[in-house]
């Protein structure tokens, strides 16, 4: 379906790819890993066509098509998310504007055979792709990915950049092409849009190629993985963590090889070095130099060779590091922190876990004094010196500065001599440290960024999703070395890996109240995340939307509002619930209706004759029309009912 034959690649004399020969078959479900820089996105951007190569060839087959959803892209700010993702369907609005005007000639000349044969096939086609019912797709689709009702109304200005991305990840799924190419896709998800991309992936018919840094995400989706390292491309069935397995088998024979390899290396020079001046070994020197230059060097890959970063040591502070009472933060009427009361004490490495919109990065920017609470208390302990790493860290590093210059701006006087071993410390070494910041890779933002959070001393650290955009391997790294920093950690991250290798502690916060959830929408769990897991995730992460029965009983217990306004929303929710199943029975009607009409415009008998034909268009059309109308009827009423369960 997919094939590339010997891809050659090279960025300022370094190759990128070497003769990369690929193929993808229907159904193929492969997971694109390797370290950052080693060229993946480039070899996705070959093959979606918006990029090319120094030599050799990508080619879809015939008749398939393909969509690619970058890792940036630019989104128009003055276009409504309903109308972005629409583009989506531009294939099946092409069909519905060569219909039209093979319907235009047939109006013309009604004897023209040809329009009428064209025009049959053109409404089977578009009765295939969904085109009639691309509305609710799309509302489906972006409630998937956490947008609430009347979303899809808003201008893209409107949204931030991360919701962007959400919305450009909805139009590409939208098109279901026969192959995808999704480039770091769950960067800006949290847990649940995750998991609904997940199931969306496990039920696609189509083939794709996908780049995460989600290990749980690539073990529930792939069914195979290749492995881009050192320009070349190898396979490996099964999952990522099947993949780790084998790979870590063939690591340690490699390490064994290149051990033994390197022991000999050594022996070598050390000959050459102590008889290179000696005349009556000049023959044996120049063949033990030869036998070097001979030696094809082994190396371990990049992205799985052993690495450390070691944090530099933190400032002892007080016992008590942050002490909260009766925090309340609200956003005009939606109250997101409420009475939260909790002390953060020394070495603890507390997650902030919680569904999209139950204040956990509000919490962060509070606890950074980014922003400020409306009410309550927040105290900080004796001796504590807070950094902060937003989402949006990476992206706002300057421009015209190298890696090695911007940590040296940001550098307290007692850390700038260790600037050199700082960067070594977060993988920047050699060449590495002169980069400009504008050809940094995100995972390199992201590292950078983390960097310049410590070379002034902290002990405090407030890390928002730190993990974007960091491969598998930078997320170990990280992960092992705040587990032996020993400062405090306050984090919010979506990665299970992550959360499980690090965190003592878990805050539960939950974005709506309802069945089994606590009035102040917040508690604390002792223990490390995997005992969370077990015992509470279910009641902050999947609970259910509210009920008819849990809607009525909010509505009672509501404080403002008199009897008769509640009594009028509950009347009114009886009456959108019956209006909603009216309407969806009419929809199944007129699409049986449509249908039907379609059968018959293919008979022989009848599209050959012009009356019969012309009236049948005719009714397809109102019918069309009428499912058009209803479909947005229904989208009104829908969304209705959800604004009143809110």
């Amino acid at each position: 379906m997919l094939s590339t034959r010997s891809l050659t690649l090279g960025f300022g004399g370094q190759p990128v790819l070497e003769n990369v020969s690929l193929t993808i078959h229907d159904g193929s479900r492969a997971g694109l890993v390797g370290a950052n820089g080693s060229g993946k996105t480039t070899l996705l951007k070959i093959l979606a066509g918006e990029a090319s190569p120094d030599s050799g060839e990508a080619f879809l087959a015939k008749g398939r098509t393909l969509a690619y959803l970058p890792q940036r892209q630019e989104i128009p700010p003055e276009t409504t998310l309903h109308q972005f993702c629409e583009d989506g369907f531009r294939r099946e609005r092409a069909l519905a504007e060569a219909r039209q005007a093979a319907a235009d000639r047939l109006t013309l000349d009604p004897h023209n055979t040809s329009a009428l044969a064209e025009l049959a096939d053109l409404d089977t086609r578009l009765e295939v792709s969904g085109y009639h019912h691309r509305h609710v797709e799309i509302n489906r689709t972006l409630h998937g990915l956490g947008f609430a009702a009347g979303d899809e109304k808003r201008y893209l200005r409107e949204f931030s950049g991360g919701w962007r991305m959400r919305g450009a990840l909805a139009r590409t799924l939208l098109t279901r092409p026969d192959v995808l190419l999704l480039d770091e896709p769950t960067n800006y998800l949290d847990s649940e849009a995750r998991s609904w991309l997940a199931d969306f992936l496990k039920r696609f018919s189509g083939s794709f190629i996908l780049v995460s840094h989600d290990r749980a995400f690539l073990d529930e989706t792939i069914q195979e993985v290749l492995e881009l390292f050192q320009g070349t491309i190898r396979r490996y069935k099964g999952n990522y963590t099947a993949y780790e397995r084998k790979r870590e088998e063939e690591l340690a024979q490699l390490v064994v090889a290149w051990e033994e390899q390197q022991r000999e290396i050594a022996r070598q020079e050390e000959f050459i070095r102590r008889f290179r001046a000696q005349a009556n070994r000049a023959t044996q020197v120049q063949s033990r130099v030869k036998q070097l230059e001979r030696i094809e060097r082994i190396s371990i890959p990049e992205h799985l060779r052993p690495v450390t970063i070691s944090l530099p040591p933190a400032p002892r502070s007080g016992d008590i590091v942050v002490e909260l009472q009766d925090l309340c933060r609200r956003y005009g009427d939606n109250l997101v922190l409420n009475g939260l009361s909790f002390t953060l004490n020394r070495g603890q490495r507390l997650a902030v876990a919680g569904r999209n919109g139950a204040g956990k990065s509000t919490l962060l920017r509070i606890l950074a004094a980014v922003d400020q609470p409306d009410s309550g208390s927040l105290r900080l302990g004796t001796g504590v010196l807070p950094a902060y790493f937003a989402q949006e860290s990476p992206e706002q590093l300057p421009t015209g500065e190298t890696v090695r210059t911007y940590l040296e701006h940001l550098a307290s006087k007692e850390t700038l001599p260790r600037i050199r071993d700082i960067l070594g410390a977060f993988l920047f070494s050699g060449d590495a440290v002169e980069k400009p910041l504008e050809v940094l890779s995100g995972g390199e933002r992201s590292r950078l960024a983390m960097a310049g959070l410590l070379v002034r001393p902290v002990n405090l650290l407030v890390l928002d999703e730190p993990t974007n955009h960091l491969d598998i391997t930078s997320q170990r790294v990280l992960s092992d070395a705040l587990r032996q920093y020993s400062g405090t950690v306050v984090m919010v991250s979506h990665d299970r890996f992550f959360l499980h290798a690090v965190a003592t502690d878990v805050l539960a916060l939950w974005a709506e109240t309802g069945e089994g959830v606590p009035p102040q929408k917040w508690q604390l769990y002792p223990g490390p995340y995997r005992e969370f897991e077990k015992s509470a995730i279910g009641q902050v992460f999947y609970q259910p939307a509210a009920t008819a029965s849990v809607v009525r009983s909010a509505l009672q217990d509501q404080a403002a509002g008199s009897y008769r306004e509640q009594k009028a929303l509950k009347q009114e929710m009886r009456k959108l619930e019956r209006e909603e199943q009216e309407l969806l029975l009419q929809i199944e009607q007129e699409e049986e209706r449509h249908s039907r009409i379609q059968q018959r415009m293919s008979r022989e008998d009848v599209y050959t004759d012009v009356a019969e034909i012309t009236r049948l268009q005719g009714e397809l059309q109102q019918s069309e029309k009428e499912q058009e109308r209803l479909h947005e009827q229904w989208e009104n009423v829908s969304a209705r009912l959800e604004e009143i369960g809110d």
